[in-house]
């Protein structure tokens, strides 16, 4: 809305409404007919950012790339849920910096004011589970600080792909707090294009160095990433680098009669149009780059060796084990007083899939040897419900566990395979192992389902050790190794050819040695060498023996090994395709890592001292008619229980692209009101700065806000004294500030002489008395409506299009 206009020295239609800054005045002294050209502190501030609206939209950039850079954590969680606590973090902090930015406070003002409002975020977002009935509680609090001081270290210990609960979302959320932050700041107080890129693309590197062992592999993602930055950067240099063009020349030609309503921040200056036709031409060579861009970070993801991802720098590698599951005696020690003692109901177990073969289940795998006791080296981590599963088995196939926890007791968990979905509530998982366990004081009452990945049995007569990984490890012994053992195993394993026979030979060997219960419980290298004395007597033992020598000798022959504890699965005790697992089925037994098929289980134990016999073939069974009769098979049982649920690859699908594009809607509504209020607050900050003739001038633009806001339609062609009188029609009485101030805002305006600090006064006290005047008119509901009404920050340009066509029928004409 343009009340003082005039054409200067080069014919260009000027408004005293428009100034731009860091413009010099033109020489020469005032003249009563040309208006002052003094450029308020607004100028200095638009200039830096641009208008209201393109700040407005780089805002929206900033906001759209920060959760961008969050899809990275895609592969770490195992739902998406945790897009909801780092989008409103990301929105929340370009929403809170815009508001805060433009205000004169202290520091410590705005940074207390940005905790609070993360603070918000975390709670309603992050751990909207602790709220009640949708209201905080003391608990959510207390939940949000020990997320914040422990939820790092919990990121970096817990098993891939993890659950997206708070302590484990708390961090990336407030990483996108930051960045949003940080980029907003960078982008209301600098010029240049590429500071307010730094936020999004720390936030990127942080989601890297937290998913290092699971990236995003899609190039959507880069795309999406690079094109919305290099957007960004194309915005700004075209909105803040346009040139601009002084106003207020010789002419003499502009008077009072020009003279009406005000647009923020007007001074001198204005954008000519040859500026905005440069910045249009930037717009419009700049949104080819960003698809050239866009383009080549596709291509650098499939192309560059750097972008595979592999052998990168992984922080999970330097944090110490979060789950301590006590194990302080070794479960192969455990394993006589349950072989021994009374027997009891310890679990049950129900199998789904596909379970040939499937005797037994784990419960530790031991694999460090110090000559006197076999333990365990896992480094159990804290696990969500889907678990990684082991790429070095071919072809596996799928069974399901349904477990119920009865008497047993410890840590350990009873497990068969590769677990690769658990719905345990809090367990820990060893990718070296494949074992499971908990720090609950006790397992008793617990239930859970298990998905396990199973290694095939065709082939592994032609099967040989494995060499990935640990596997060197696992083929180490302590010194002092009996000369007997070592020489037992020489000669079994020289005996044949093949690798896998000769594991069978060593196999063989034990099974043929008497099995006593009561033989003294040890597997030291003294207890083993019993098993290879000249006298028979001591050549005795039972599963402990038989497991702990199978894998020693094993090891002499350089075969990775270990000793698995766990217990078999009775026939005698199965109902159905549940079997009911009791202490008397305790035992332990050698594995051996084999490429291609993972830990394949041996078994030194004689079978006919194990209480779980395999099954006999079920023999012909004549009728009473004197015809034999097969029994009937039973049909084969799915391949994936279908009680559980289907693990499927994390990928970027279309539905995933349609939510990201309702959060970004979502973000759009959030952002404008708020991004409109913040302009506001800008504009009446800064009129407020400057000569006493621009405070004076900025009291009249913001009384003419007030009237856009409150409905008064407005020519380009009004005077000052044309705007008072519309606005006493409209509003009556209510508008007197307005008749008193017209008159002010033209004295400000063309007289050479500055106005004292009492008319500075008065005109403020004027344009705060209309607001109140209005206010107090259009009810409270309306008047909070009005700070978010955006009718006076597109005046600007629909005037400018006014004025220009205006400027054209002059030059024509």
């Amino acid at each position: 809305m343009t009340v003082i206009t005039s054409l200067d020295s080069t014919g260009e239609h000027q408004s005293l409404w428009w100034p731009e800054p860091e413009q010099a005045p033109p020489s020469g002294p005032p003249t009563a007919a040309r208006p002052r050209t003094e450029a308020p502190a607004e100028a200095e501030a638009g200039s830096r950012s641009g208008s209201g609206l393109a700040v407005y939209a780089q805002s929206l950039l900033v906001c759209a790339a920060v959760v961008t850079a969050n899809l990275v954590y895609l592969r770490y969680y195992g739902q998406r849920s945790f897009l909801v606590g780092t989008s409103a973090a990301a929105a929340g902090g370009v929403a809170l910096t815009a508001l805060t930015v433009p205000r004169r406070w202290p520091a410590l003002v705005k940074l207390l004011l940005s905790a609070v409002g993360f603070t918000l975020v975390g709670v309603f977002a992050v751990y909207r589970q602790t709220l009640r009935h949708g209201v905080p509680t003391g608990h959510s609090f207390s939940a949000l600080g020990s997320g914040l001081r422990s939820g790092w270290a919990e990121m970096l210990s817990a098993n891939l792909p993890a659950d997206a609960v708070g302590d484990l979302v708390v961090g990336p959320a407030l990483i996108a707090w930051l960045a949003a932050a940080v980029s907003t700041a960078l982008l209301m107080r600098t010029r240049t294009p590429l500071p307010p890129l730094i936020g999004p693309v720390a936030a990127f590197g942080a989601g890297l160095l937290f998913t290092a062992g699971r990236p995003v592999a899609d190039s959507g993602l880069a795309a999406a990433l690079v094109a919305e930055l290099a957007l960004l950067a194309v915005l700004r240099a075209g909105t803040t680098g346009a040139r601009r063009v002084p106003r207020g020349g010789d002419d003499a030609s502009g008077s009072a009669s020009s003279a009406g309503s005000a647009n923020p921040g007007d001074s001198g200056v204005s954008p000519g149009p040859g500026s905005l036709r440069a910045a249009a031409g930037r717009l419009a060579f700049g949104l080819p780059v960003v698809v050239v861009a866009a383009a080549v970070a596709v291509a650098g993801a499939h192309l560059t060796p750097v972008a595979s991802g592999k052998n990168r720098y992984d922080l999970r590698d330097h944090v110490p084990v979060r789950l301590d599951v006590g194990d302080s005696l070794s479960p192969l020690v455990l394993l006589k007083p349950q072989l021994t003692g009374p027997d009891r109901d310890l679990f049950t177990v129900r199998v789904s899939g596909d379970p040939a073969g499937l005797d037994r289940v784990r419960t530790a795998a031991l694999d460090d040897y110090d000559g006197a006791l076999w333990t365990s080296s896992d480094r159990f981590l804290l696990a969500g419900h889907e678990l990684p599963p082991d790429t070095a088995i071919t072809d596996p196939r799928r069974i399901g566990l349904s477990v119920t926890v009865d008497g047993l007791t410890g840590s350990y968990l009873p497990e068969a395979g590769v677990p690769v979905q658990v719905t345990a509530p809090r367990f820990g998982y060893s990718t070296g192992s494949a074992t499971l366990a908990t720090d609950a004081p006790s397992i008793a009452g617990l239930h859970y389902d298990l998905t396990a990945d199973v290694a095939p049995t065709a082939g592994l007569d032609g099967a040989i050790p494995s060499e990935a990984g640990g596997a060197a490890a696992d083929t180490t012994l302590p010194p002092g190794l009996p000369p007997a053992i070592r020489a037992e195993g020489a000669l079994l394993a020289g005996s044949v050819a093949q690798p896998y026979a000769k594991l069978l030979a060593i196999q063989d060997y034990l099974r043929k040695l008497p099995y006593n219960l009561d033989t003294r419980p040890g597997h030291s290298y003294d207890a083993l060498s019993r098993l290879f004395s000249a006298d028979s007597a001591d050549r005795a033992g039972y599963a402990e023996q038989f497991a702990a020598a199978f894998a020693v000798l094993a090891r002499s022959q350089g075969f990775p090994a270990r000793v698995a504890v766990g217990y078999l699965l009775n026939p005698a005790h199965k109902h159905g395709d549940t079997y009911t697992v009791t202490a008397h089925d305790a035992h332990a037994w050698p594995e051996v890592d084999l490429a291609g098929y993972g830990w394949v289980a041996f078994e030194p134990t004689d079978p006919q001292h194990h209480t779980a016999v395999p099954p006999q073939p079920q023999k012909q069974k004549t009728t009473t008619t004197g015809t034999d009769s097969t029994p009937t098979p039973k049909q084969a049982q799915p391949a994936v229980d279908p009680n559980l649920k289907t693990i499927v690859a994390v990928g970027v699908s279309a539905l995933d692209w349609a939510l990201f594009v309702l959060v970004g809607i979502g973000a759009v509504f959030l952002l404008t009101p708020i991004t409109i209020a913040m302009e506001k607050l800008r504009r009446r900050r800064v009129r407020r700065t400057g000569s006493r003739a621009a405070r004076v001038i900025g009291a009249w633009q913001d009384a003419v806000d007030r009237l856009a806001e409150h409905g008064l339609p407005m020519s380009a062609a009004a005077t000052a004294q044309e705007v008072a009188e519309r606005a006493a029609e409209l509003f009556g009485e209510r508008a007197a500030p307005v008749a008193a101030l017209a008159p002010l805002m033209m004295s400000a305006a063309y007289n050479p002489m500055e106005p004292d600090d009492a008319t500075v006064a008065e005109a403020w006290a004027l344009s705060a008395r209309l607001r109140r005047e209005l206010r107090s008119s259009r009810g409270l509901l309306r008047a909070f409506g009005a700070w978010f009404d955006p009718r006076p920050l597109v005046a600007r340009s629909a005037d400018t299009r006014r004025r220009r066509r205006a400027l054209a029928v002059l030059t024509k004409g």
